[in-house]
């Protein structure tokens, strides 16, 4: 692992851990999520939170008069905590970290859904089911829709993927002929 992801990991530990020991995982991860989604959609307002011209004082003033009474009190906290450690380009790394740990301790994987057509909720309500009856997880689902896949679906979940897609299955038949040719020639 990475230095980065050593140390946002350690960040995101922390947090998760006096969250837990408070009793308010659910009022920091919103919190968390909606200055991550901030910075993402506001490229202004990233540029000022981690640009090493500003100073530190400086993004503490802006970020009490924007969010002094938004956010938690061991939120706003734990930003002015990476302010002051000049973590603030570790952020994103932070917030994934930390979403990393909530979905350990709320025992739930992120699943990713590929399909020819666009799914119906029954459907997405099933394969959710399913896999979250295979897999003893709650099953966060994100669908997507390709039509090159011709039939079928492709599931990922946690960096493995199940293809059973038409695509998917002419591309294996290809590759499984292929090789035969190649063998019989030999």
């Amino acid at each position: 692992m990475r230095r980065a992801g050593i140390l946002a990991g350690r960040y995101a530990r922390a947090l998760f851990l006096i969250g837990q020991e408070r009793k308010i995982l659910d009022s920091l991860q919103s919190d968390m999520s909606n200055f991550a989604e901030m910075l993402n959609k506001n490229q202004d307002f990233n540029n000022f939170f981690v640009s090493p011209e500003i100073t530190r004082i400086a993004k503490e003033q802006k970020i009490k008069e924007l969010f002094e009474n938004i956010f938690s009190p061991v939120f706003f906290n734990f930003l002015f905590v990476v302010l002051k450690k000049g973590r603030q380009n570790l952020f994103v790394d932070i917030s994934e970290a930390f979403s990393s740990e909530l979905d350990v301790f709320y025992n739930r994987i992120k699943a990713s859904v590929v399909s020819s057509v666009e799914l119906t909720p029954e459907m997405i309500k099933e394969i959710r089911e399913q896999l979250s009856k295979q897999l003893k997880k709650e099953v966060i689902l994100v669908t997507d829709s390709d039509e090159t896949l011709i039939g079928g679906i492709r599931i990922t979940v946690d960096g493995k993927v199940i293809d059973g897609s038409i695509k998917g299955q002419l591309d294996r038949m290809k590759k499984y002929l292929t090789e035969q040719s190649v063998e019989n020639l030999n």
